[in-house]
């Protein structure tokens, strides 16, 4: 099965951190992933913590990658500073600095890489296979699309990636 992938790029603004969320789970739904609330709930923290962290401590714009193959999705952010990302020892009553705590339990891997001149954090969370009601539809939809035999024209290049 090919990997799915999408990319989108933000400006590196921390108004831009919820859409980044619903984008992320609006495309893991789109390639028939069946999401409950506390899955939903799990991709939209994982993805605001890398997205904010990249923000707030990163520079310039911030990349976006999503990887799907069947049973997981890896949500890969990149930023243009190379520094490490820092975990640090929150306090009981502190409002912040258990982002990259919070990562490593809801996801089934999570590193981070030097990238060119700054950085790749990402985080593997494992997913529920596709429904193959939603596979089925969707193979439907691409077949439709196939010239009827016996046309004229030029072939059209179709590539199947579905998930």
């Amino acid at each position: 099965m090919p990997t799915l992938v999408h990319r989108f790029v933000l400006a590196g603004e921390e108004r831009e951190v919820s859409l980044a969320r619903r984008t992320v789970v609006d495309k893991v739904r789109t390639w028939g992933v069946p999401l409950d609330d506390d899955m939903a709930d799990a991709i939209r923290l994982v993805t605001s913590e890398l997205i904010s962290n990249a923000v707030v401590h990163g520079e310039g714009p911030v990349t976006v990658t999503l990887y799907h193959q069947p049973g997981r999705l890896v949500i890969d952010v990149f930023d243009d500073n190379p520094a490490a990302p820092q975990t640090s020892c929150a306090q009981a009553d502190d409002e912040s600095g258990r982002g990259l705590a919070l990562v490593e339990l809801l996801a089934s891997r999570c590193a981070w890489e030097p990238a060119g001149q700054g950085k790749r954090v990402w985080a593997e969370i494992a997913l529920p296979s596709a429904a193959p009601a939603i596979r089925a539809a969707v193979l439907r939809r691409l077949l439709a699309l196939r010239p009827k035999h016996g046309s004229v024209g030029e072939p059209e290049s179709l590539t199947l990636a579905v998930a």
